[in-house]
């Protein structure tokens, strides 16, 4: 059982050098003028070593990004069965807004990264495309969205997964300086009072 154990935190040590390699290459080199090889070569891997982990670079890019999603995911799916739709909505995304805070430095650094790539912010859009997807299906899965209209159901997510999106925006311009939280909640809730009015 402990080696399990041991060979699980030294496969999740050598996934976070190869992240924390791309990271600091793309910032220094350009994503485009970084190779796979030069990823695991700083990490004293092979190539091959880092396809057991990522099947590009733009997949090590965006390794976080995934966990966030999954933690959202995994939030959204644990809210009490009671709980309305876009209630458990918000819970979910001002969980990964906490994420995004405690991850500060790589979060700026990736939106430096993709705003400085031309081909990576289709890339981005398509992936935030993919959240609300996810998101959409789960809500179906866990019957939360019964009784929604497709058109709210829909219209819910998008709003909420957009609302994420914006205020993190203005957090990174604002060098992540401020209270992410606050922010997302107050653009949450002006959300809220815009369509009961």
């Amino acid at each position: 059982m402990a080696t399990v154990g041991l060979r699980e935190r030294k496969k999740e040590k050598t996934r976070q050098a190869l992240i924390r390699s791309a990271s600091r290459q793309f910032a220094k080199k350009g994503f485009e003028g970084v190779t796979v090889e030069d990823i695991a070569g700083a990490c004293d891997v092979s190539p091959r070593t880092f396809f057991r982990y990522f099947g590009s670079k733009e997949d090590v890019l965006f390794a976080d990004a995934d966990a966030q999603r999954a933690h959202l995911m995994d939030v959204l799916a644990a809210q009490a069965p009671d709980v309305p739709p876009i209630r458990a909505l918000r819970a979910a995304v001002l969980e990964v807004a906490a994420d995004y805070e405690s991850q500060r430095e790589a979060i700026l650094l990736r939106h430096r990264i993709v705003m400085a790539t031309p081909s990576l912010t289709s890339r981005v859009a398509e992936r935030h495309h993919c959240w609300e997807s996810a998101v959409i299906a789960e809500l179906r899965r866990s019957g939360r969205g019964a009784g929604m209209p497709e058109l709210t159901l829909r219209l819910s997510v998008a709003a909420t997964t957009t609302a994420l999106r914006v205020a993190t925006e203005l957090w990174v311009e604002g060098d992540g300086e401020g209270d992410l939280r606050a922010l997302l909640a107050s653009a949450l809730d002006t959300l809220r009072t815009g369509l009961d009015g």
